[in-house]
């Protein structure tokens, strides 16, 4: 038998290869090992806490890495009985249509919080890819053209999760479709869809257990610095209205602050770079956030922890056309 010490060191030299992305039959190639032995460090795995399990993709095997719950490393001393629990989670900008979207990774966000017992998630808009007439290019970005593909794409493929309702807005690609036509997105989702609502064009305020959040998708190109719009958009804020939380679309990038009392989540999105974006010289994130809130019965936020989940180049697919043909919707009944 190994040590205990030799073991876990064992472990953690096997498992950074799982997280390189290597595929099953090059992993066990370069580890020298069996399918059968490979089962069993899969259940070493398991007893330190790495759950990984194997996935079929085509003719090729691959290792399914869970998304893993970080913590920070030293709760402050609060009586967290005395205070209200909440956990939500954030997306945004999923633009589904353009051949950069990424819906395979939003269902693991999803199959994520059906295992973290969440059961509300809030997408902060763009929905949709959008039908932008003034740019000519776009259509070649996008494997979904028009109102009824992309729109009835989104009702047909949106991870359906039992106990699990998202509230979401609508951003500037979705709003497209009204100005063209007067159609409205929110109509034909909510009301194909009862585990989704809608909350408004381009911003709400919502409270969840008394805690106010309010949810924006600005426009505008974004800054070279990360926090100057977000402290922008508080700084216009009436103070009557100034949320506890402010939750951020639009921008494609991941940053967490708090500014006057005030904590702020740029959340990132789920579509690969654009063209557009390339052009410009803009980065972008692919992820989500998931919210751990203590607070008290006032809805004033006592302990604050936002979890930054970002997927990396490995993780994403680049044509959207994988996601269209490979991809079924997530349904946990």
């Amino acid at each position: 038998m190994m040590e205990d010490n030799t073991r876990i060191d064992y472990i953690n030299k096997i498992y950074k290869y799982v997280k390189q992305g290597m595929n099953v039959e090059d992993f066990l190639s370069k580890m020298h090992m069996s399918f059968n032995e490979l089962n069993g460090v899969l259940e070493l795995f398991r007893l330190y806490g790495k759950n990984v399990d194997i996935i079929r993709e085509g003719d090729s095997l691959f290792f399914d890495k869970p998304i893993t719950k970080t913590t920070p490393t030293k709760k402050p001393d609060l009586d967290f009985k005395n205070l209200i629990h909440t956990e939500l989670c954030v997306v945004s900008d999923t633009h589904f249509g353009n051949i950069h979207q990424q819906l395979h990774l939003l269902n693991q966000i999803y199959e994520e919080c059906y295992k973290r017992g969440i059961t509300k998630v809030l997408h902060c808009g763009d929905m949709t890819d959008g039908d932008y007439q003034n740019r000519p290019e776009q259509p070649r970005q996008q494997f979904l053209h028009g109102f009824d593909e992309q729109v009835g794409y989104t009702v047909d493929m949106y991870p359906n999760v039992n106990g699990i309702e998202t509230d979401y807005i609508l951003g500037s690609h979705d709003e497209t479709f009204y100005k063209n036509a007067r159609a409205t997105v929110n109509k034909w989702v909510s009301r194909c869809r009862n585990d989704m609502k809608f909350l408004g064009q381009d911003c709400a305020s919502i409270s969840i257990n008394g805690v106010k959040i309010f949810m924006d998708h600005p426009g505008g190109g974004s800054a070279q610095s990360l926090s100057y719009k977000p402290q922008k958009r508080i700084e216009i804020l009436e103070s009557n209205y100034k949320p506890k939380i402010l939750l951020i679309g639009h921008y494609h990038k991941s940053y967490s602050f708090v500014y006057r009392n005030v904590h702020g989540i740029e959340v990132p999105a789920f579509c690969g770079k654009t063209q557009f974006q390339q052009k410009q010289g803009l980065t972008n994130a692919v992820g989500a956030y998931f919210l751990d809130i203590y607070s008290d019965k006032s809805g004033n936020i006592i302990y604050f922890e936002p979890e930054e989940v970002l997927f990396t180049e490995k993780d994403m697919w680049d044509e959207g056309f994988k996601d269209k043909n490979k991809v079924k919707q997530l349904v946990i009944k």
